[in-house]
């Protein structure tokens, strides 16, 4: 099986340089660049064009659908932040993001916010705290385009950041990250957007970080009514894809199980669609399923 993914995941990736190379793109209309929606179990969304061989974050969706960005790999092993948009009823050529075009630096997981007005992304480029890691580097819409990218504060990029970013709709912050002297476990983490700056990151607490288990790539409802990530225990009872709650109070309610249960099933980055519909993440490929009716049923319980 996970030699299978293997093999498509390189054909995929010879495709999409095909299409790049010779300028055959295909015409696709409609919702979700063209696919054909998943009904009963998971799908490789876009095989060969946003399933694309990387592996490593799902797309990020515009809120009205209508752009998708996700990572793209030059031919120096730089990854970049690749996009593509729905013009005149046609799906444009995926293009490579023009802040991150000429760079020769590692950059991606990017991160549409739920009003559409900003993209946050994790980059190597100087300028944050540190080059020698990972940093969390945002960039606004304007009228000719996205503007030149910003790192957040310092007090977040104090942290060791990998993978998933995810933004509320208040602005408020959830990543994976470590503290760099090591001094705790690493998990997920947020920070509060308060008058245009991010605040310190606070550890979230045992409902999502919970003991014995490796928590990350967070993804946050834009009203932060729940919570959706991975988590990997000592088996696969207890390793995949869960989601929390809030309650009244804003409190998170111990997590339960959304995706998993096998190597198969499940996986990294996790991300809901805008329109809560379904589940994207990644395991040898980029997958979606449906998903909404199982929020509803866990939500209920």
């Amino acid at each position: 099986m996970t030699k299978l993914i293997i093999i498509c995941s390189l054909l995929f990736t010879a495709a999409l340089f095909a299409y790049t190379q010779q300028g055959d793109f295909p015409k696709l209309t409609g919702p979700y660049f063209g696919q054909k929606p998943p009904v009963n179990k998971p799908e490789l969304f876009a095989p060969g064009l946003i399933s694309n061989g990387i592996d490593h974050c799902s797309p990020s969706f515009s809120p009205d659908g209508k752009e998708i960005y996700f990572e793209i790999m030059t031919r120096n092993n730089i990854t970049k932040i690749g996009f593509t948009r729905l013009v005149n009823g046609a799906w444009m050529k995926p293009d490579t993001i023009p802040f991150s075009k000429k760079q020769s630096f590692q950059e991606g997981n990017p991160f549409i916010t739920p009003d559409g007005k900003k993209i946050f992304f994790s980059s190597f480029r100087p300028g944050a705290v540190s080059v020698d890691k990972e940093n969390i580097w945002y960039s606004e819409r304007t009228p000719n385009g996205w503007s030149d990218p910003k790192p957040v504060s310092s007090a977040v990029n104090n942290l060791r950041i990998h993978w998933s970013i995810s933004i509320s709709g208040s602005g408020n912050l959830y990543f994976q990250g470590t503290k760099l002297d090591n001094s705790e476990s690493g998990g997920i983490y947020y920070s509060k957007l308060v008058n245009g700056e991010y605040t310190s990151p606070v550890k979230m607490d045992n409902a999502i970080n919970l003991p014995g288990t490796m928590t990350s790539c967070p993804n946050i409802a834009p009203d932060e009514s729940y919570l959706v990530f991975t988590r990997i225990g000592k088996g696969p009872e207890d390793s995949g894809i869960f989601i929390s709650f809030s309650d009244k109070s804003g409190n998170w309610l111990p997590a339960v199980m959304l995706e998993g249960g096998s190597i198969d099933r499940g996986g990294l980055s996790p991300l809901i669609s805008p329109d809560r519909k379904y589940l994207f993440y990644v395991n040898g490929g980029v997958f979606w399923m449906p998903v909404a009716k199982k929020i509803e049923e866990l939500k209920l319980k």
